[in-house]
């Protein structure tokens, strides 16, 4: 009888070690809520990468681009017939800046890093990228050059406000005469809530 009970005793020790093993087994498969929730550098990095590549690659002036916003447009006119009228007044101001001849390219790396040629001046700068917002910011040495960014299928949409364009025009140096610069900002001066740039192409 004294047998029994010693081997009950040794089989109730060895059933609660066996189950006090399972449940700490199941709980170390448990999920730390902080772990599910924490994003760590790399998939930082990866959604930049991803988010780059949809504007990866060499694109280059085909035509100029116009973005209107806002309601005071030329008195009131509609907003076709703005934007028609001041891409016609910008096609003919870009042709005398030489940007026919001398096609402004514009390449963005999907590691954040980008080389704009200007007239024929090379520029090295970093940039990000958000599509949600339509939006991309240029950097070179430490100036930054925000701009509108819309893709429409092999194009690319890239405006900007009149000063930013002006800075960017600028950054060509001397290749472009103080002239040319102050003809396209007066032409700017006259219509409100417009935004000017680049069609580019792959």
């Amino acid at each position: 009888m004294r047998r029994f009970y010693t081997f009950f005793a040794l089989l109730l020790v060895l059933i609660s070690s066996s189950c006090k093993t399972a449940s700490t087994a199941a709980g170390s498969r448990d999920l730390n809520p902080n772990e599910v929730f924490t994003i760590t550098d790399d998939d930082i990095a990866n959604e930049t990468w991803r988010i780059n590549r949809t504007i990866s690659g060499q694109w280059t002036y085909n035509a100029p681009s116009v973005d209107v916003s806002g309601k005071n447009v030329l008195a009131g006119l509609g907003k076709p017939f703005a934007k028609g009228k001041l891409k016609k007044k910008l096609k003919g101001a870009f042709k005398k800046m030489g940007l026919n001849k001398a096609r402004p390219q514009f390449t963005f790396n999907e590691d954040g890093t980008c080389a704009i040629k200007m007239l024929g001046v090379g520029m090295n700068a970093t940039y990000n990228y958000n599509p949600s917002q339509e939006k991309i910011t240029i950097k070179w040495h430490g100036i930054p050059l925000t701009a509108r960014l819309k893709r429409n299928g092999k194009k690319l949409h890239m405006t900007f406000d009149t000063d930013k364009l002006l800075s960017l025009f600028s950054m060509a140096g001397n290749v472009i005469d103080n002239s040319t610069l102050k003809a396209l900002s007066m032409l700017m001066d006259n219509y409100d809530d417009v935004m000017v740039g680049f069609e580019l192409k792959k």
